[in-house]
């Protein structure tokens, strides 16, 4: 009985411990973990649950599988629909929002694996050296080895609703996700609309602004040819020389807004903002189609598709299903346990044996906190509720706006031709009566100033029409990258 007091204070020698755990794969099939984190490795088929959803979306083609070095502008001129293929390759925010799916995607697998069991080895070898009691309990002073191996399992059983919940709101998360992604590529398709086309309508005005400096480069000679012929006047030469310098001062502030649409374009097509990229004219806008839904029949169509209302009505039902985790954290578990247990220790037979038991846990107090974490719950169901019912408002308003932005713009398509046509025959006359004497020169430098301002009017009004086409169906949830736009665009009810 002395000797035991001496036994703690004996400092050991030696200690050699070690632990090892694994699941039942990697204990049986060494690597199986390595391929386990590959991510084509995939035993719950979470990524086939994905890909249904984005299909049924009508989405496909993970921007993800396809490095960026893969997705290049091409070499001769862009066309639009091009530039819709690269940027949904391309663009960071689409890719962000694939790769937020994939992690709910990851999410449900992980809220899946309850169902199954844990599985894990354990090993465990202690060498002693000095005084010390053996595993009878005797007091004895040589080296001594054990070695303790076990291999363990425990499955729940049930839960009272616990799993189930978690992998509701796992699923409802993942529904949310597709629908963000569905969001997303159509808001990159506008986003191309609005810088590709917009890059159009630059370069557009810009050739413009040079035809207007080359019409007051003409004037201005003729002006100088009519003074020096005693018909004209130094007052008319200077008026010329005036809007030849504002003309040239116009098309060099347009030539900053091109490089600056251009920069915008790429960035937008996930390419450095000096790719340099040649753009397709743009096909003149004479007619447009006419509106052929009624706007509370588009107010419903969107309420049947829109992927902001579809992401949000899934968030809800994710947080309602929150309410039920909560709720099933304070109920009981059952699991089974079960090991089998092998011992070798120096001096003593080995001993193996199994052991299996019932885990029952009963959760009594926890200081309110399952109490409190339903009242969180449920406050943030009535959030996400009302969340819901905001972005059915703000869909109804965006359809709104679009309709009737659509409807002013097709009108300032048919005004703004007249208008060019108008400005364009006032131009000629002014100058052949200026020619012929009977007019001033203020009227030919009004005339081209109108002329040019008609003309740029023109292009803009061409340029907000297809955005505001593209606006509209961005409104209604269905803009698409197989729809050409603008004169692709269908208002006809979906099937």
């Amino acid at each position: 009985m002395d000797q035991h007091p001496a036994f703690y204070t004996v400092p050991l020698a030696t200690r050699i411990r070690w632990h090892v755990s694994a699941t039942v794969l990697a204990l049986l099939l060494p690597g199986t973990h390595v391929i386990a984190a590959e991510r084509g490795f995939d035993p719950l088929f979470t990524g086939r649950a994905l890909d249904e959803r984005l299909h049924a979306q009508d989405l496909s083609g993970d921007p993800l599988n396809n490095p960026n070095g893969t997705c290049m502008p091409p070499a001769g001129m862009l066309s639009f629909a091009t530039a819709v293929d690269l940027a949904l390759c391309r663009n960071p925010a689409t890719r962000k929002a694939w790769a937020v799916a994939r992690q709910r995607a990851a999410a449900v697998g992980t809220a899946e694996s309850a169902w199954l069991p844990d599985i894990s080895g354990k090993g465990e070898r202690v060498n002693v050296k000095g005084q010390h009691a053996n595993g009878a309990g005797d007091i004895v002073d040589y080296d001594q080895d054990t070695t303790d191996a076990a291999l363990q399992l425990s499955w729940t059983l049930y839960d009272f609703g616990n799993r189930g919940s978690r992998i509701h709101q796992a699923r409802k998360l993942l529904d949310a996700a597709a629908a963000e992604v569905n969001s997303a590529t159509q808001q990159t398709i506008f986003t191309v609309v609005q810088t590709y086309y917009g890059a159009q309508a630059t370069a557009a005005v810009l050739e413009a602004a040079r035809s207007s400096e080359n019409a007051a480069r003409d004037s201005l000679e003729m002006a100088r040819s009519l003074r020096s012929g005693g018909a004209g006047t130094l007052g008319d030469e200077l008026q010329a020389r005036t809007a030849y310098n504002q003309a040239v001062l116009t098309r060099l502030q347009l030539e900053a807004a091109a490089q600056r649409a251009q920069g915008e374009l790429a960035v937008t097509l996930g390419l450095s903002a000096d790719q340099t990229l040649q753009l397709e004219r743009p096909a003149p806008v004479r007619t447009t189609p006419a509106l052929s839904m009624r706007i509370d029949e588009l107010m419903t169509e969107a309420a049947r598709q829109h992927p902001d209302l579809a992401a949000a009505q899934a968030q809800r039902d994710a947080v309602a299903a929150s309410v039920a985790v909560a709720q099933a954290t304070g109920r009981p578990s059952i699991a089974i346990t079960a090991g089998r247990y092998h011992t070798e220790e120096t001096g003593l037979p080995d001993r193996d044996y199994n052991r299996i038991g019932i885990n029952v846990t009963i959760p009594f107090f926890s200081g309110f906190r399952a109490h409190y974490t339903v009242r969180q719950a449920r406050a943030a169901l009535q959030e996400s509720e009302e969340t819901l019912e905001q972005t059915r408002l703000d869909v109804s308003l965006d359809i709104w706006n679009a309709y009737h932005g659509l409807d002013v713009a097709s009108r300032q398509i048919t005004q703004s031709n007249e208008l060019f046509a108008a400005a364009a025959q006032n131009q000629d006359v002014a100058r052949g009566r200026y020619q012929s004497g009977v007019a001033s020169i203020l009227d030919v430098l009004t005339a081209q100033g109108a002329a040019a301002n008609a003309q740029q009017t023109r292009i803009r009004a061409e340029l907000d029409w297809r955005v505001a086409a593209a606006q509209l169906a961005l409104a209604l949830g269905r803009l698409s990258a197989g729809q050409p736009l603008p004169h692709g665009l269908n208002l006809s009810p979906t099937p």
